[in-house]
């Protein structure tokens, strides 16, 4: 089963912007890094775009400079697992944030807490995190598998390969977060059209 937001896809002229609660999330996990990799980070994303993400207020939207400063320091830095783990550990305490966890067990409280209802949930939620990002298909493939298709990220934020780590990583999470042992393995990957595939595979925790 798919289901494709396509009816409402953003504008591609649109900027992109995040939220600025998910991206502090993020700054939280990179300030309680070892001392050395810490400072590194904080340097490579540089006064400007810290300032940013710490005066904001967690819901307002920013724009993309401070959060893809911040993303592109720590990628640099800790590398693809490293990029993947932060962002895992982020998810999950984003998870946490009492606005974002109330639709969550509103939705999951009509369709049950599961890898596949989570998925279901993936095109919505995001877009109560991320705008002007590209669009997303998810497909169940099986009782324990599925895919999540990205499809039209813009490439100058996709390019390096840094926001398939985050997504990989966001995606880890939510399979922690409905209970299960899975893996994330990305498909299909396209740096220069901003798309691939993450195909999900997961079992009962014992």
């Amino acid at each position: 089963m798919r289901d494709d937001p396509s009816s409402a896809r953003p504008s591609r002229i649109a900027p992109q912007r995040n939220r600025a609660s998910f991206v502090q999330a993020a700054l939280r996990e990179v300030e309680a890094l070892e001392p050395s990799v810490r400072d590194r980070i904080l340097e490579r994303t540089g006064p400007t775009s810290l300032a940013a993400i710490r005066g904001a207020l967690g819901v307002q939207w920013l724009p993309p400079e401070p959060c893809y400063d911040l993303l592109e320091a720590l990628y640099a830095e800790l590398g693809e697992a490293g990029t993947r783990a932060l962002y895992r550990r982020s998810m999950n305490r984003h998870f946490e944030n009492p606005l974002f966890r109330a639709l969550i067990d509103g939705f999951l409280r009509r369709t049950g807490m599961s890898p596949q209802a989570l998925m279901r949930f993936v095109p919505f939620g995001r877009a109560l995190i991320a705008e002007n990002a590209g669009h997303m298909v998810y497909e169940l493939r099986g009782e324990h598998e599925g895919a999540i298709w990205l499809r039209e990220y813009p490439v100058e934020h996709f390019r390096s390969g840094a926001v398939v780590q985050l997504l990989g990583g966001c995606w880890e999470a939510g399979l922690d977060f409905v209970g299960v042992d899975g893996k994330v393995e990305v498909e299909g990957l396209d740096l220069e059209r901003g798309a691939c595939d993450f195909v999900l595979t997961w079992k009962a925790r014992r």
